[in-house]
């Protein structure tokens, strides 16, 4: 974008320093012929500095370009120019003022002082001031329908196809004499456009404007930047577009009032109107005389919006006589909508929304605070769609003293006292439902994840007793009106957008028929977790329990490792805190709520475990709880204590609870690895790591696999080898709990083990613990920039960590991963995307802890510093790099939380390696 924004600053100069021709390639060459001779312009985007491996290749064609203009093969002189947006390294600076440096080639740069010729524009330090620049140019062009911004992005895309050479510059070239034109075309094209917010945020993953078949429909409720989208992609998309509006526009008048609209831009220049709106001509006469005159070098783009307000038979009618256009439908979702898309044998489109960092872009420039999660939050309330953000953004601004998060809880509790446009559009829709699709729609809202069919009669039939012909009209009301998304052929949800709404009508039906449905949901998925476990079905469980206020079931859950690894502890703590403080809550269900937070703080190392500990031992002696209850608070303060360096009082409890530790394999396992956990704090490395060798010796035959057999296998084909027990889960997590415990110790020692990690990242992805997955893939994406290999820790960080945060949301890790991230591509000297990933941070900024602001601000230094001196050298890898990459992405890639475990057929090959059919190898004990 840098160089096309550089290319249409000298189209825009062209007239005013005699410039007879402007040629652009697409590897960053400009040539300019002009009265001076010819100029060839090397154009570089750096992100700080500009060395000589960046222009090496440029020198070379300079030298070639040379000896054609000294043997005559082209004419006339020839000079030479390097347009830097950053300034050259001392190195090259000491070249340039060498006496062997050619005499006609010149570096300039934003802060330098050598000026080639006043052809040429000053380069500036980055795309936002290079567009600055062009903007102000376009602003001297008498053209006052338009905005200098409009012009400046039209010009920059008719320059990105003439460097691909597409037509009609299949010659890549820009002549003077056709500038003036050029510029009147585009005035014609977009005049009528509605201007696009500025600035424009695009949405996830946002369409072209055009290539996709020549109809299209794209829907939308009202809010969904549908207009804005398409008056934005105008800009940066060659052709001709023609906007039109039907919104006020009478079913019978649509066509001639088409027609008008479309003889207008394309005659308006060349004359010939009033032959083409001849008297007496129907309007589907003169579209279809226009349609058959298009041709396809010169494809004209029909922008046809609020397309569900006139009769869809008009509509269908009108686009069928303009043959020889493309047309880009715009239309809310409806009976209408549907009707076109039938009538026209066309599918709908959406646009998707707003993407999480560009939520907290949003509210960092309203001067609200924004943090992953509440951005997240705000992104599952509203859909992603831009108005209602952007709505909710200014009520969080003025109502909230800008923090988004209290708003968005606000909102979820549904505790919110303004209105949002979001209510107010939505509502007019699912107000205009039968009572019956309304009812449903309502009890839909409060599941944010997909139920089968299935699972949705089930839900319907124990809160309204719906019978399964009531449901199937509901559920095809509400996917006309677009409240109701499909998946596959066999799954649906509510619209997020329409959810609440949606959950305020839930509301409405009384106290009582709102809690059963919350029951009735909390069944359905506990029923479908049983078929198939899916993070997000059990996050959503947890939170129905909490809202129908089963909190001993949550108390249980608040004791179990794997729900604290899911991220799902800001839903449990909240019950849990009530649940350990409550007097009528029993004692032991009690000191186990202070169980599971005394975990997660210790783990985190938040909050006051201290205090929270002490409530446990209480509980313990003034209630005579049992020998469980005294293992689990001795072996957490021990744990405590070693992390605050009291080596005696550590070792005293060490005694006191092996004292009246149960006779039990299981517990002396869970003992000893705390053991060798507090002797890790203390320093005792030796004894720690001589303790957890035996206990993970005692895992693995517990498993019924040798550490061996995990090398090179991934866990689809690991877990069918594993002995099936009872507790066969929770001896997967502590045997990768184990792993990464001897990671740690030889760290420290300042040794390496090799597989510990990896190997920890394959058994954490079979317990189904992505916290710790990630947290130990950070470790090794360390342990490989320990060693220079920078190109490895970039595989673990694409490959295995981001992808799981995508699918995952787990707003704790975005910001810290990310920045890593941006820090690992940094030392594969990759700047431009490290700086655009910690740009993309930026917004978040506000809303992180002191700590979090910290890591931030340590991260931007180490990137900068990279930038001044560069890294030490790359590992040197083997010959065979790219298998080995390979053969690792499969491995690395394979590593995710596992869903639904994969079955191995008895007669298959056992994965082990063996070469014996399963059914006679790890599969013959069942």
């Amino acid at each position: 974008m840098y160089q096309h924004l550089y290319v249409a600053a000298v189209l825009l100069r062209a007239a005013e320093f005699k410039v007879s021709s402007v040629l652009v390639e697409s590897d960053e060459d400009l040539e300019i012929l002009s009265d001076t001779g010819h100029i060839y312009v090397q154009v570089k985007l750096r992100a700080d500095i500009l060395g000589w491996s960046d222009i090496s290749d440029a020198m070379d064609r300079f030298a070639s370009y040379r000896a054609l203009h000294e043997d005559g093969t082209r004419a006339g002189s020839a000079r030479f120019v390097i347009a830097s947006s950053a300034p050259p390294r001392p190195s090259l600076i000491e070249q340039m003022n060498d006496p062997g440096w050619p005499a006609d080639v010149t570096i300039e740069w934003p802060d330098g002082r050598s000026r080639s010729d006043n052809v040429l524009p000053w380069p500036r330090p980055n795309v936002i001031d290079m567009a600055d620049h062009v903007r102000a140019l376009a602003e001297r062009l008498p053209f006052a329908v338009l905005t200098p911004d409009t012009l400046m992005w039209k010009l920059a895309g008719v320059v990105t196809l003439a460097a691909a050479g597409q037509p009609p510059r299949t010659d890549h070239q820009f002549r003077s004499t056709e500038l003036p034109k050029l510029f009147e075309q585009l005035v014609i094209q977009l005049q009528d456009f509605p201007a696009p917010p500025s600035p424009y945020r695009e949405q996830e993953d946002e369409p072209s404007l055009t290539g996709h078949g020549p109809i299209r429909m794209i829907t939308g409720y009202s809010g969904s930047g549908k207009t804005s989208w398409a008056a934005n992609a105008a800009l940066h998309t060659a052709g001709t577009f023609i906007y039109f509006d039907a919104q006020d526009i009478p079913g019978g008048g649509l066509a001639a009032g088409l027609a008008r609209e479309v003889a207008a831009r394309i005659y308006q220049e060349s004359g010939g109107l009033g032959e083409v709106l001849l008297p007496g001509a129907s309007g589907a006469e003169i579209l279809q005389s226009i349609g058959r005159e298009q041709t396809a070098d010169e494809p004209v783009t029909i922008v046809f919006d609020n397309a569900h307000k006139p009769p869809a038979a008009d509509v269908a009618a009108c686009i069928r006589a303009a043959k020889g256009f493309g047309f880009v439908l715009l239309g809310q979702p409806g009976r209408n909508t549907q009707e076109l898309a039938a009538l026209l044998q066309i599918g709908e489109e959406t646009l998707v929304g707003w993407s999480v960092d560009t939520i907290a872009a949003e509210a960092a420039s309203n001067s609200c605070v924004a943090d992953p999660a509440s951005c997240q939050m705000l992104l599952d309330q509203t859909g992603g769609l831009p108005l209602y953000i952007q709505n909710a953004v200014e009520i969080a601004r003025t109502e909230h003293a800008g923090s988004l998060a209290e708003f968005c809880n606000k909102l979820a509790g549904l505790v919110h006292t303004v209105e949002t446009a979001q209510e107010f559009i939505l509502a007019h829709v699912i107000d205009a439902l039968p009572e019956t699709a309304g009812r449903l729609l309502a009890i839909l809202s409060l599941s944010d994840i997909a139920l089968s069919r299935d699972e949705v009669a089930a839900y319907a039939n124990a809160v309204f007793g719906t019978n399964p012909t009531e449901l199937a009209a509901s559920l095809r009301r509400l996917r006309t009106a677009g409240l109701v998304q499909t998946f596959g052929s066999d799954a649906l949800k509510a619209h997020d957008a329409a959810r609440l709404v949606g959950r305020s009508r839930l509301q409405e039906l009384g106290d009582v028929k709102a809690h059963t449905a919350r029951v009735a949901l909390k069944d359905v998925l506990a029923g479908s977790i049983r078929k198939r476990w899916e993070y997000r079905k059990v996050a959503l469980y947890i939170r129905m329990l909490g809202e129908a206020g089963e909190i001993k079931t949550l108390v249980q859950f608040g004791t179990d490792e794997v729900f604290h690894e899911m991220g799902l502890w800001p839903i449990i703590e909240p019950h849990l805190m009530a649940a350990a403080f409550a007097d009528d809550v029993d004692a032991e269900s009690r000191f186990w709520a202070l169980d599971g937070i005394v975990f997660n703080e210790m783990r985190k190392h938040t909050g006051n475990p201290r205090k929270h500990i002490d409530e446990m031992k209480r509980l313990t002696e003034q209630f005579e709880l049992g020998g469980d209850e005294r293992l689990a608070v001795g072996m957490k303060e021990m744990t405590l204590l070693a992390q605050e360096g009291d080596a005696e009082g550590a070792k005293r409890l060490m005694n006191s609870v092996r004292a009246g530790l149960r006779n039990t394999p299981a517990h002396s396992r869970i003992f000893r690895y705390n053991v060798a956990s507090s002797m890790f704090f203390l320093g005792e490395y030796d004894v720690a790591e001589s303790q957890i060798l035996q206990v993970m010796d005692e895992y693995f035959k517990l498993l019924g696999i040798r550490p061996e057999t995990v090398v090179g296998l991934n866990p689809p084909q690991l877990y069918p080898l594993l002995t099936k027990t009872p507790t066969v889960e929770d001896d997967i997590k502590h045997l990768a709990d184990c792993l990464d415990l001897l990671a740690k110790i030889k760290t420290a020692q300042g040794q390496i083990s090799p597989f510990a990690r990896l190997h920890a990242i394959k058994f954490y992805a079979m317990a189904n613990s992505p916290e710790s997955l990630i947290r130990v893939g950070q470790d090794l994406v360390d342990e490989f920039m320990n060693r220079h290999d920078y190109i490895g820790a970039r595989e673990i960080i694409e490959t295995n960590l981001l992808p799981n945060l995508l699918e995952l949301k787990l707003a704790s890790y975005m910001i810290p991963v990310r920045s890593h991230y941006a820090v690992v591509l940094a030392y594969c000297g990759d700047f431009p995307r490290a700086d655009l990933e910690m740009e993309r941070l930026a917004p978040y900024e506000a809303g992180l802890s002191p700590q979090g602001r910290a890591e931030l601000t340590e991260q931007r230094r180490i990137i900068a510093q990279l930038k001044r001196f560069g890294p030490p050298p790359q590992l040197q890898l083997p010959d065979n790099l790219q298998q080995r990459m390979a053969a690792f992405r499969d491995s690395i890639t394979n590593n995710a939380p596992q869903g639904q475990r994969t079955r191995i057929g008895r007669n298959e090959p056992c994965p082990c390696g063996s070469g014996k059919k399963y059914k006679k190898c790890h599969g013959g004990g069942g």
